[in-house]
């Protein structure tokens, strides 16, 4: 069983402190519990064996402790987190330290792997999220990576971040044992419509192109602010997807790719479909 962690304040005073929760306001002597206290506030979601362990570690008795918090802060039990981890593959090569950006705005388990770590044998029998965060967009290697990681691990969600221009897009989870439209479906019908009607969509000519060579797509150099901008709005998707936030999920919400514009960092979501000739339809996909 999962303990939500809720947000509460302590004030600390020359005699007492005070414990600021939806509660009402607590005051609290005891140093041991104090101690606890500042322990768990670090964490959005903790399970009830590592809870016992903090108040444990404080010198508390771990059930008479706990009895007590749960008149000072409102606890609430969650059933398990259905992502054991979460997985960042990249090849950031920008200014910004992302990885240490990633580590301060998320919890719980997270790993960073490059392209060509042979992730997919890792994940096998596991439920992970998986982020390929792409600097320059290499057409092939995603494609290859991608569909190798829903065989491996048809449980997972899969979503692919890319910069397209003026924008970053932030695609929507694909689950390959759910069988929703996957990043490729998008994609691939871009370029599709580009061949059908060339010159509609820039970004997709370029591609065509460099996937006939090759190679990786080209991209303007992003300022540090674009690129903290780009992050922070990836690691809000990836919290939405594994953290408790108090809300409820639903397939018309959360199966939806995100853009973010990279000129005022306004975001505008937009439904992706099935496309009849994408991989992910064929039966040994």
């Amino acid at each position: 069983m999962n303990i939500i962690i809720p947000n509460y304040e302590i004030l600390n005073f020359e005699t007492e402190s005070l414990v600021v929760s939806d509660l009402g306001i607590s005051r609290i002597h005891s140093q041991p519990l104090l101690k606890a206290l500042r322990k768990l506030k670090l964490s959005n979601v903790m399970s009830r064996e590592a809870l016992g362990e903090v108040l444990t570690e404080s010198g508390l008795n771990p059930n008479d402790a706990f009895e007590f918090l749960e008149g000072v802060i409102p606890f609430k039990s969650v059933e398990e987190i259905y992502f054991e981890k979460t997985i960042v593959i990249h090849d950031w090569g920008g200014q910004a330290d992302i990885e240490n950006l990633f580590r301060q705005g998320m919890s719980g388990c997270l790993e960073f792997k490059s392209f060509s770590s042979g992730v997919d044998k890792s994940i096998r029998e596991l439920r992970c999220f998986i982020v390929l965060l792409c600097h320059s967009y290499e057409y092939e290697s995603v494609k290859k990576l991608y569909f190798d990681l829903a065989q491996a691990s048809p449980k997972s969600a899969i979503s692919v971040c890319w910069q397209m221009g003026s924008v970053f897009c932030i695609g929507q989870p694909y689950i390959a044992q759910i069988g929703n439209p996957c990043h490729f479906c998008a994609v691939d019908r871009l370029i599709n419509n580009e061949s059908v009607m060339p010159a509609r969509n820039s970004w997709a000519s370029v591609l065509a192109f460099c996937r006939q060579q090759h190679v990786g797509v080209p991209v303007k150099p992003l300022s540090l602010y674009q690129e903290m901008m780009a992050v922070g709005a990836v690691i809000r998707m990836i919290r939405f997807f594994t953290e408790y936030n108090g809300g409820y999920k639903y397939q018309d919400n959360i199966l939806y790719g995100a853009y973010l514009q990279l000129a005022d960092g306004r975001i505008f979501e937009e439904p992706t479909s099935h496309w009849s000739m994408c991989d992910c339809l064929r039966a040994d996909k």
